[in-house]
């Protein structure tokens, strides 16, 4: 008899638990941008210009010349610097990503056929990667010290997306006359 209790609690604790998991899922929605919507939101190069300035050595080196600077304070100020510099890295990641899903949109509900458009995004994000992993190989040196970390490549690939979709964008709504 406390077998059988103990099992039917079992099993209504595992029914509870897919229950509870399949409505989580069922409740996910997938938003869907379109060109148009995605570019409501401001996708400039100045936005991350920040990157640039975040791990020069000039400012280590401001403070590195002050006689109180203890080795540790070197350490935890590269440190601040690397997480700010990462969530950078995240933001321009998420603008990638939202505009690769805007010209996957456009793509896909195109009636022409868009192999050329899809070659190219292709390309970018294949390049965005390659520059990612680039980025996070230097920023892993930068904590030991090396100096020399360059965004650009990743800021490039993001404006030539953004491009692309503004010029979608711009077919997909022609201005009237």
């Amino acid at each position: 008899m406390n077998s059988a209790v103990i099992a039917a609690v079992v099993c209504f604790v595992v029914l509870g638990a897919f229950h509870f998991l399949f409505t989580r899922l069922l409740s996910l929605r997938k938003v869907i941008f379109s060109p148009t919507d995605i570019l409501e939101e401001p996708f400039s190069a100045e936005r991350y210009r920040a990157m640039d300035r975040l791990l020069d050595s000039a400012d280590g080196s401001f403070l590195a010349s002050h006689p109180g600077c203890t080795r540790r304070m070197k350490r935890r100020f590269r440190q601040a610097r690397i997480s700010l510099f990462r969530a950078y890295l995240k933001l321009l990641s998420e603008d990638f990503s939202r505009i690769c899903r805007a010209i996957k949109l456009h793509v896909i509900s195109a009636e022409a056929d868009r192999s050329e458009l899809a070659a190219f995004m292709l390309k970018e994000q294949f390049r965005f990667a390659k520059n990612m992993l680039a980025v996070e190989f230097k920023l892993a040196m930068y904590a030991g010290g090396w100096k020399g970390i360059d965004a650009s490549g990743l800021i490039a690939s993001l404006g030539a997306m953004r491009d692309r979709l503004q010029t979608l964008a711009a077919m997909a709504e022609p201005t009237v006359a």
